[in-house]
């Protein structure tokens, strides 16, 4: 497996595993209305974006030349010195091989590379898998919050890994 930076030929990619995983993941913790409303012209937008501002990077996970899966990282808007890691995302025919642990440790390594002291994830609650995964590999509860994606609100909670020397 090779995980690298993203290149613009990856967008399409990481914007149809973003949407469909949303469309999938949260089924019954988010409305279904938000849910259908999503669509692959908007991850488009978004990810294409996304690695053009500063203090953003996004990783991709292939296998010869299969997608497996991406995850994005910025600065935390709430903690000082702290990477928040924005998105996770990982084919679910591909989960269990421990592609996520992959691309969480790289996010984990270029946050202590980078100098972070820490580094953040924001989840929906009910998200009992990523949860898991997060928890397994030293996450930590932070806070429970009212998160919005647009005008959709949604309970959710904050991890942090206050040590990243496991990821170096």
């Amino acid at each position: 497996m090779i995980i690298r930076k993203v290149n613009d030929c990856d967008i399409e990619l990481i914007a149809n595993l973003y949407i469909k995983n949303w469309k999938k993941t949260y089924i019954g913790m988010l409305p279904n209305k938000f849910l259908n409303s999503l669509k692959v012209s908007y991850g488009i937008q978004k990810w294409q974006e996304y690695p053009r501002k500063e203090r953003h990077m996004i990783f991709v996970a292939y296998e010869d030349e299969k997608f497996l899966g991406f995850s994005a990282c910025k600065e935390d808007d709430e903690i000082n010195h702290c990477l928040y890691l924005d998105s996770l995302h990982v084919s679910e025919d591909l989960r269990g091989k421990g592609i996520g642990t992959k691309l969480l440790n790289t996010v984990g390594n270029y946050a202590y590379k980078e100098g972070y002291k820490c580094m953040s994830i924001c989840i929906v609650k009910g998200n009992s898998n990523a949860k898991g995964l997060y928890e397994k590999l030293g996450a930590k509860h932070y806070k429970d919050f009212i998160d919005y994606f647009g005008s959709t609100k949604s309970n959710s909670e904050k991890l942090i890994w206050d040590n990243l020397i496991s990821f170096r």
